[in-house]
């Protein structure tokens, strides 16, 4: 009865130990609501700061920027330098997967065993400024991650709720967003279904927004919960 106690424990033990902790190299790509948090995943107001310390992961290094569309324009080029945290024709996630690859070559980053890309939400805010398929863009960036890091686990994560576009536009998004991650064989989350708490109708006055779209430490706190628990179903399967 002993042997069997201990073995119990020792299970218990092991349970917490893998849900306390993702043992990987893990990228980050996106918008504003990642940007916040930081390159390093060190800041409170994003999600992949409390992301990280819930998955406690060999190391976590976002790559997103503030204003960023999966999108292009007819004006899009390579450009890893510009940062300019508003919409351009360059800030699209298609050059963060190229400052990405930059930093690989140069041994500034380990070959991520997971990335994340969670995108969206400024093509829908600005829909009149890019009036492309989301669909387009997905696919191309894409098919740029598995060439360049064919080994890597790819899951997409559709834009969390916020107060600029109608929910209704927001689920079609996230049903785009699924579809091509269906297609491609890569993973999705989705941030409009669930029981994620982030509900539009009272982000603002539950102190989980300041302005509808982006999180405060309390909302990004909730949201990186979320993304946490299913990241980590889906990397049990």
């Amino acid at each position: 009865m002993k042997r069997v106690g201990l073995l119990v424990l020792w299970c218990v033990c092991m349970c917490g130990l893998l849900h306390a902790q993702l043992p990987m190299n893990i990228v980050l790509l996106g918008d504003s609501n990642t940007w916040i948090g930081g390159d390093e995943c060190d800041k409170p107001q994003g999600w992949n700061k409390w992301f990280k310390d819930l998955a406690n992961p060999l190391s976590c290094h976002s790559y997103a920027r503030s204003g960023a569309t999966w999108t292009h324009t007819s004006l899009t080029d390579y450009d890893t330098e510009e940062d300019t945290g508003v919409l351009s024709d360059n800030n699209v996630v298609y050059n963060q997967i190229n400052r990405l690859k930059e930093a690989y070559r140069q041994q500034k980053q380990v070959k991520p065993d997971l990335i994340i890309v969670m995108a969206g939400t400024n093509d829908l805010w600005f829909a009149d400024k890019r009036p492309d398929s989301l669909s387009t863009w997905i696919r191309y960036d894409a098919r740029l991650l598995k060439e360049a890091f064919p080994e890597s686990r790819v899951i997409l994560v559709t834009p969390p709720p916020f107060v600029k576009v109608t929910m209704e536009r927001q689920h079609q998004a996230a049903d785009e967003i699924a579809a091509c991650g269906s297609e491609l064989g890569f993973d999705v989350v989705r941030l409009d279904q669930g029981n994620l708490r982030l509900r539009v109708s009272s982000m603002v006055r539950k102190g989980y927004s300041k302005d509808g779209v982006h999180t405060t430490s309390k909302g990004a706190r909730v949201l990186a919960k979320y993304i946490y628990e299913q990241v980590e179903q889906i990397l049990r399967k």
